[in-house]
């Protein structure tokens, strides 16, 4: 082979290994974000004493000088805030909470997104290097044999010492992006489902904190009904 013959077989070469230091990184580093997460989102429960309500997300905001920089902590600081919020308007009392309900529930879901796309970034970059490296791979073989056949037809020789080694070498191209894709893709199922692991939790959390403005806004209406029949 002449030298671009040679550098385009060990640029895929190179290529391929830019990729498995890229996957390798991405994995880490998503499983030790994780690993974080979960583990700053479990203290928050506690902190809360296990009980995701009004009353306790209030008492945290008022300890708490600055909003929580946890996944949990994010969540309820926007729907604690809309729901305060609410509450300081003159006309909160007088009118149906159904629509603030509404603007609160709208206000936890746009956070849920938020934190969505957080914990899909960098995915892509497993998605990509699972589904197009064998394919670099496969293009590295397929140029270093049509080559490594010119060359054989060159020097007019097919026997085994002639074409082992060049198609050999050709073969480890595709090795390699096997190698390089295999766990990209495990990486990127095994934190796909982690992720709506994580996503299903702040949603629970989401929905408590939600509940427990309803009931809070029905036992005030009652109290003020009974006071007013009273």
């Amino acid at each position: 082979m002449n030298f671009s013959e040679t550098a385009i077989v060990d640029g895929t070469l190179y290529t391929l290994g830019f990729f498995s230091l890229l996957t390798w990184s991405v994995i880490l580093l998503k499983a030790g974000e994780i690993a974080w997460h979960r583990y700053r989102n479990r203290q928050l429960i506690k902190s809360l004493t296990g009980d995701v309500s009004l009353k306790s997300v209030s008492s945290l905001a008022k300890q708490q000088s600055k909003p929580l920089a946890i996944q949990a902590g994010r969540v309820l600081t926007v729907g604690h805030q809309t729901y305060v919020r609410a509450q300081s308007q003159p006309s909160y009392q007088k009118t149906d909470h159904a629509a603030w309900h509404e603007l609160i529930e709208r206000t936890l879901r746009q956070q849920l997104q938020k934190e969505k796309a957080l914990l899909d970034s960098g995915l892509g970059w497993l998605a990509s290097i699972g589904s197009t490296s064998p394919f670099i791979g496969l293009f590295g073989t397929v140029w270093g044999i049509m080559h490594a056949l010119k060359d054989i037809g060159t020097q007019g020789s097919a026997s085994l010492e002639v074409v082992a080694g060049p198609i050999g070498e050709a073969l480890i191209a595709t090795a390699l992006g096997i190698a390089v894709a295999i766990p990209a893709v495990i990486g990127y199922n095994f934190f796909l489902r982690r992720n709506r692991q994580l996503l299903a939790g702040l949603e629970h959390i989401a929905t408590d904190f939600m509940r427990s403005c309803i009931e809070t806004d029905l036992v005030a209406t009652q109290s003020q009904r009974q006071t007013q029949e009273v």
